[in-house]
């Protein structure tokens, strides 16, 4: 018994000692230079056969003693024989003895060099195409399915990499897209917290738009990683983004429009970032701070943090605050549905209540340098919705400090996409506006101040009405309630003609405290007029008639009821016209006994004491004997029949035309 053991011993011992001879045979043979380059050759030959173009390898080997595998000068071509992939090294450190309990730890990855030039034609499959179709699985040689699966199956090997290095990596598509990086690395071990930092990561690429071509910009200067448990931290600096569309900016040659134009973008911007949790379906981060900068336009964002979560379609921010120069806003929360084609979902967004305090000189430079001056602090209350193509601001409030100023409004943003089409509107609920803050408002702007003791005579003002911005047209209208009366109001600003008109009226209003004529009673009157605000024609009109100051219009206005120096007068026609250095008006009132009439002029709407007036009376004996009907169809009768008289408009066209005639002869 004892010598059959000791056979049977002996045979085992024989048989491992020949396993490991073979072993370490094998190992030796694969580990020298001679083999290892017949099977790169061989693997060569045989990835030619299988994408049918050419594929250069310099040096490729496995060190299973060091366990590192190296691979070194790749190229593969295009089936059009350019250069389609190169790569100058791939090195990678691994530990084969892990492989045997179904784990890949990777001790450490080095890719250095790594080019790509890739093409998809409009009217062909791209470069790469081949590559794809040599590797994808034959649907005829895939296994079918099972129902059950043994364990090794279910479970995946695990994957564990300790460190990354890339270096000088450089992908292009279609020649004008381009990416490239610099370096990056990553560092995961038991000597140290995971950290990693990535280095002049920069792309550009192009897409055509319904007006042309735009070319769009990247970089960032550096983001640097650092991990514990489950928090990720990321720093990013200099970073960058641009777009071109090769055209002029938006507000080229127009002085009043603002520089913000998303055809000319150029930010710069710093971030620090906090992943706090991510899963298949969601994930949490929270933006620490995040500063932002265009110098062209004009945004300039001091300071940005906010919680930002996203669940499947959904997209959730909380805790936002934005600063800017004299801006700050505040809001708990709002919610983002995510856009997608596939499903039929569109963009759209909803917040809590925004509140901070603004100067609108923060928005001058891009989108209104009108109010550049603007540094009244306002305070800003609002509920702020939207969508792809339209914006709603509901219950809105704007107030200042003191609460001298208050505005309570509603108002939506229509077809954001189509400009012709564009509506803005606001309908104002109410508006209180105390004695000297009109004029607060108006000294903010640099335009030419008319009026203003006018105004100022209206006293604490209440406003109830709607104002519409549409393409190049504005309308506004409602009701005005001020110290010395009430009034109704519409009126159109034309930015083709640049003309403003419109209608006022009034059932009582005191009309001489506002003009400081105390003889000018109570007023009670309906007005429609018509304003020229081109500055090169009223300059025009301004300079041939030696100056002035006044507007350049029009005014026809029914009287219905007016007091002077104690006297009541009833249904009263006014007519006057400005040319801009002199205004001319008459006041008329026809009686079946007594036609009554003044013609008036001035100069200086603020010194209106100094008005000129010529009255005027006739009498009509020959009516006496006429009934009603016959007055008022005699009257009808000469209406008709009177002559058309020039106002200021028509005598400037008939000018022109003048001089139109004189230049043809």
């Amino acid at each position: 018994m004892k010598t059959v053991i000791k056979f049977i011993l002996k045979i085992v011992a024989i048989v491992v000692v020949v396993v490991v001879l073979l072993l370490v045979t094998a190992t030796a043979l694969l580990n020298t230079q001679s083999v290892q380059d017949d099977l790169v050759k061989y693997a060569t030959e045989q990835l030619e056969l299988k994408l049918g173009t050419r594929v250069k390898i310099d040096h490729a080997g496995v060190n299973l003693f060091a366990q590192k595998v190296n691979l070194e000068g790749l190229e593969v071509e295009d089936q059009e024989h350019r250069k389609m992939l190169e790569l100058k090294q791939l090195r990678v450190d691994v530990d084969l003895l892990k492989l045997i309990t179904r784990e890949v730890v990777v001790e450490e990855v080095l890719l250095d060099g790594v080019s790509a030039k890739l093409y998809k034609p409009k009217d062909g499959p791209a470069n790469y195409q081949f590559l794809i179709d040599a590797f994808k699985k034959d649907p005829k040689q895939q296994k079918p399915k099972t129902e059950k699966k043994d364990s090794a199956q279910k479970s995946p090997m695990a994957l564990d990499i300790k460190a990354v290095a890339i270096k000088n990596i450089a992908l292009t598509f279609n020649d004008t897209n381009q990416v490239s990086l610099e370096s990056a690395k990553y560092e995961d071990t038991w000597l140290s917290k995971p950290s990693g930092k990535l280095t002049n990561l920069k792309g550009k690429w192009g897409y055509v738009k319904k007006k042309g071509p735009v070319t769009a910009t990247f970089a960032i200067g550096s983001i640097e990683y650092k991990g514990e448990n489950t928090i990720h931290h990321f720093n990013l600096d200099q970073v960058r983004f641009t777009t071109d569309n090769h055209k002029p900016r938006k507000n080229h040659d127009r002085p009043k429009r603002g520089f913000f134009d998303v055809g000319h973008i150029d930010v710069t911007a710093k971030m620090d970032l906090t992943l706090d949790f991510y899963s298949k379906d969601s994930i949490h981060a929270v933006m620490n701070n995040m500063v932002a900068r265009d110098s062209v336009t004009g945004f300039n964002v001091k300071n940005m943090h906010f919680g930002v979560g996203i669940l499947k379609d959904r997209l959730h921010l909380d805790h936002i605050m934005l600063q800017q120069e004299t801006t700050v806003l505040k809001f708990d929360s709002a919610n983002v549905v995510l856009p997608s084609k596939k499903q039929g979902r569109k963009f759209s967004f909803e917040t809590s209540r925004i509140k901070g305090t603004t100067q609108l000189r923060d928005i001058s430079r891009p989108f209104a340098p009108v109010l550049k001056n603007f540094a009244m602090p306002l305070e800003l209350d609002v509920l702020f919705s939207g969508n792809d193509s339209s914006l709603y601001f509901k219950d809105v409030h704007v107030y200042t400090a003191d609460k001298r100023l208050q505005i309570a409004a509603d108002g939506r943003i229509l077809h954001l996409k189509e400009k012709e089409l564009l509506d803005v509107g606001f309908h104002v609920k109410e508006m209180k506006a105390q004695r000297g803050i009109p004029i607060e408002i108006i000294n903010q702007f640099t335009v030419k101040k008319m009026m203003m003791n006018q105004l100022d005579a209206l006293g604490t003002i209440y406003f109830t009405g709607d104002f519409s911005v549409l393409w190049k047209k504005e309308i506004f209208g409602g009701n005005l309630r001020t110290d010395v009366g009430s009034l109704a109001f519409n009126f159109t600003l034309d930015e083709k003609t640049k003309y403003v008109s419109g209608s006022v009226r009034s059932n009582k209003i005191r009309l001489g405290k506002v003009l400081k004529m105390p003889k000018v009673e109570d007023v009670g009157a309906q007005a429609s007029f018509i304003i020229d605000i081109h500055k090169a024609r009223t300059a025009m009109i301004r300079k041939k008639n030696g100056g002035g100051k006044l507007p350049i219009g029009e005014v026809k206005a029914t009287v219905y009821e007016a007091g002077y120096g104690g006297f009541r007068l009833k249904n009263m026609q006014v007519e006057f016209a400005s040319n801009g250095t002199l205004a001319e008006g008459s006041v008329s009132h026809t009686k079946k006994m007594m036609d009554w009439d003044c013609t008036f002029s001035f100069t200086d709407v603020d010194k209106m004491s100094d008005l000129k007036v010529k009255p005027k009376m006739k009498l009509k004996l020959g009516n006496l004997f006429k009934t009603k009907k016959e007055y008022a169809d005699d009257e009808a009768k000469k209406a008709k029949e009177k002559p058309k008289k020039d106002n200021v408009f028509t005598r400037l066209f008939k000018k022109k035309d003048k001089d139109k005639d004189k230049e043809k002869k």
